[in-house]
């Protein structure tokens, strides 16, 4: 009786701290009491119902994996091909939950013993109802990041002990869908229609929520790595789950895109919230150390110059042809790379001159500046350094906190925060879904569905935020395609969708082999700067099972499921 009484009050203060910091996803109750106690005990069953939010995996965590796109420079474990069966499970949840197998069975079996020993809880029948769906959006949303990474996946639905021997089938890629899209739909009566910005269950799972998570499912489903022979029912089925979201008419796309990250707002449909206290280091971490900060944990997850190449001109054109020529309808001047940009670029990327804090530390000036002073270039085009600023400790080569590209990233990065580790966490929420990519899903099932004048509509919209001119109506088709793609590749640029995106649409073999590169930038006598590509990563060519994520050995070896396709 003391140990439940110390326990209970334990847990009392925990819910006090969670009311009172909305830090509510940040607690997971202690499986072996929970097991013991908590159904017959109303606070328990709520702390049990907030840990399980823990399953979903938010970008600060997983460094938006940006890394292991051609987003940015990265880990080149992945991006060189040598992640296998035996080293996958060192990128799990610590790292950077690539490994989510283990993990999301964990807390699959979670919602399996909440749903099945709810009823016998003290919490009211409307509570109850309520937090059943939450777990079910829960569990749905844990099945779909299963789906996205390995493929098709065993469907669990008891509960297991650990001595019991158990061997799972694999249900289909479709079937699997149609499960956790099951799971929503039956959640979504008992769940509430949206929380407001500056509600204290902003971040908890509403209808609107579960309604966006089957838009996305459904897109993936209907892409060609899961829809070979183009199902027009599925581009349909993503279509009108994108829609009716649209309808709605409840959220709107701030005017301004890049501030639009850094706090709660009406374009937000589903998110991760975070407090001062117990936050996320997402500025510190991704911050150059000319600034005080890690630059990505030694200069990774920095923009790649394959991303700022892909950004247009002002005009709606983009820099360069399809054969690496310059675009000269584009007017890019590459002496002058950075102007005239798509203003998301200026949004998304530290570049060179960008003034992104007047308060930089030391010596170093406002403005971003990352190149290095340089005599003249030899006989063989190498470049003559001069000056101690070439080869001092704070230079961006040099360090191992700062960018190996020659960009930092901006987005997410609230410029009027202190920079230091030690600042307790930052508060910017992690953006699960918004508005804007539910216009982008919308876009590309009508495209795919040969309803280009509605597709161009959606993905113009996203364009005028942005500050662009509309797509012209003479791009359809395929080209129209293109675009779309194009169009979401900057728009949602490290939210966590191009890893999945290039694979979803076989695109893979092409883009995944592209070598990641940066640039060298040189300040000549006069002031006048030479900006110098290079390679950072030399990526072999693609393999085809790197469509999905091997499961660990570990859990191969216990009998219990098969490989991953082609992992085998």
């Amino acid at each position: 009786m003391m140990k439940r009484k110390f326990f209970n009050a334990i847990l009392a203060g925990a819910l006090l701290t969670a009311g009172c910091n909305k830090d509510y996803l940040d607690i997971t109750p202690t499986d072996r009491f929970v097991s013991e106690i908590a159904w017959s005990d109303a606070n328990l069953v709520e702390l049990y119902v907030n840990g399980m939010y823990q399953a979903i995996p938010h970008g600060f965590e997983t460094h938006m994996w940006s890394k292991y796109t051609d987003e940015a420079y990265g880990d080149d474990t992945w991006l060189l091909g040598t992640w296998n069966p035996d080293n996958i499970s060192n990128y799990g949840q610590a790292s950077n939950w690539i490994d989510y197998y283990t993990r999301a069975y964990q807390f699959i079996r979670r919602a399996n013993i909440f749903l099945a020993e709810v009823g016998n809880s003290p919490v009211t029948e409307a509570r109850k109802k309520q937090l059943t769906a939450e777990v079910k959006f829960v569990r749905a949303f844990i099945y779909a990041n299963l789906i996205w990474r390995y493929g098709s996946v065993p469907v669990v639905e008891d509960t297991y002990d650990l001595t019991d021997k158990v061997t799972f089938t694999k249900k289909p890629y479709d079937e699997v869908v149609t499960y956790l899209t099951a799971d929503l739909d039956a959640a979504i009566p008992d769940l509430p229609t949206k929380y407001n910005p500056g509600d204290a269950a902003f971040g908890r799972a509403t209808k609107h929520a579960a309604m966006a998570l089957k838009s996305r499912v459904y897109l993936y489903a209907a892409s060609p790595l899961q829809n070979p022979t183009n199902d027009q029912a599925k581009w349909q089925k993503a279509a009108d789950a994108a829609k009716v979201i649209i309808d709605l008419n409840a959220y709107q796309l701030p005017a301004d895109y890049g501030t639009s990250f850094l706090s709660t707002n009406a374009e937000q449909i589903f998110v991760r919230t975070f407090n001062n206290t117990t936050g996320h280091l997402v500025t510190f971490t991704n911050t150059n150390n000319t600034y005080g900060g890690w630059g990505g944990f030694g200069g990774r997850n920095a923009p790649s110059q394959n991303l700022v190449d892909d950004y247009e001109m002002i005009n709606g054109e983009l820099p360069y042809l399809a054969n690496g020529a310059i675009n000269p309808a584009s007017n890019y001047n590459p002496n002058n790379p950075y102007a005239n940009r798509d203003p998301r670029f200026y949004q998304t990327v530290i570049y060179q001159g960008d003034i992104f804090r007047p308060e930089a530390r030391g010596a170093f000036p406002a403005a971003y500046d990352v190149s290095e002073s340089v005599s003249g270039f030899d006989a063989s085009g190498n470049p003559i350094l001069i000056g101690p600023s070439a080869r001092g400790a704070d230079n961006y080569k040099r360090n191992g906190d700062n960018s190996r590209t020659g960009y930092s990233l901006k987005k997410f990065i609230d410029r009027t925060l202190p920079i230091s580790r030690s600042n307790g966490g930052y508060s910017q929420p992690w953006i699960f879904f918004r508005l804007g990519e539910i216009y982008l899903n919308y876009a590309e099932a009508m495209s795919e569905l040969g309803q280009d004048n509605v597709a161009r509509e959606y993905v113009n919209k996203i364009r005028k935020r942005a500050g662009l001119p509309d797509l012209p109506t003479t791009i359809t088709g395929t080209a129209l395609r293109d675009r779309i793609r194009h169009e979401r590749r900057i728009e949602l640029a490290f939210e966590g969708h191009r890893f999945f995106d290039v694979r979803r649409w076989k695109i893979a073999p092409q883009v995944e082999s592209i070598d990641i590169k940066g640039v060298d930038i040189y300040k000549k006598p006069d002031n006048s700067l030479v900006y110098i590509p290079k390679v950072l990563i030399d990526r072999p060519t693609w393999n085809d099972r790197f469509y999905y994520i091997p499961i660990p050995r570990s859990e191969i070896n216990k009998g219990a499921v098969t490989q991953s396709p082609l992992w085998d």
